[in-house]
């Protein structure tokens, strides 16, 4: 069972009550029963092997049986930078992505996108990306519990990015290696990788992304869609840091 992700302040000595959206989802969709076991991880770090002590109609009253402490983070956390795709590919990024244990999303409007999103859709598609996003990471069982951001103009985000290191790929290029680049240590807690649209990046984003130190980087010699390239830059950077492999 995934270890679903709540609020600290539910845990009440030890007891954890439930409500919401929570509730309903593991009482009528997984039609969880008095005396089952259920993974929870809070927003402090700790997760609680729990039985369930009671089920009503609109909560959920858990026993705490054991509880951890989230292990120490290996090397910094990674931010996944993604031009918006079309279809259910930017969907399917987003779930991979979450299963991998990426710290956050933000999706980029990128000049060759094929998609834009609608002002008045996009608060919906946050909640839609953000549920899936949470669901992959509770299946993989994350300790922290990753985030969708606003999107933003792909110039906008290499102009002033959140990290001082950002990696962003590039087609054809013939420097830097993603499994060869160095990687910051500390007090570095942060890298971003970033992966164009479909349609690759416009030479003004390149541009903005060097001027302002972003690294051009290679995933090797072949040509990847821009899902598959995504995940296998995710994966390799996750592999380097430890947290896979």
């Amino acid at each position: 069972m995934p270890a679903f992700f709540i609020r600290a302040d539910a845990v009440q000595d030890d007891r954890i009550l439930l409500t919401g959206e929570l509730c309903h989802h593991l009482t009528a969709s997984l039609r969880i029963k008095q005396g089952e076991t259920v993974l929870l991880t809070d927003d402090r770090g700790r997760r609680y092997r729990t039985s369930v002590d009671q089920v009503a109609k609109s909560s959920l009253s858990l026993r705490i049986v054991a509880q951890a402490e989230a292990p120490p983070q290996q090397g910094p956390s990674l931010l996944l930078a993604q031009a918006i795709l079309k279809g259910d590919h930017m969907d399917w990024v987003i779930q991979k992505a979450g299963e991998l244990g990426v710290a956050s999303i933000i999706p980029l409007i990128a000049r060759h996108g094929v998609v834009r999103p609608r002002e008045d859709r996009i608060a919906a598609q946050l909640a839609r990306w953000q549920r899936i996003l949470t669901e992959a990471a509770q299946q993989s069982e994350q300790w922290r519990l990753p985030l969708i951001q606003e999107p933003v103009e792909a110039r906008t985000f290499f102009a002033a990015p959140p990290t001082p290191y950002v990696m962003v790929l590039l087609e054809r290029h013939g420097g830097a290696r993603l499994w060869d680049v160095p990687l910051p240590v500390e007090p570095v807690d942060l890298v971003a990788v970033a992966v164009g649209p479909e349609g690759g990046w416009a030479e003004e984003e390149i541009d903005a992304a060097q001027r302002h130190g972003g690294q051009a980087i290679a995933l090797g010699a072949q040509i990847l869609r821009a899902e598959t390239a995504a995940i296998a830059a995710v994966s390799i950077l996750q592999c380097r840091v430890g947290r896979l492999g």
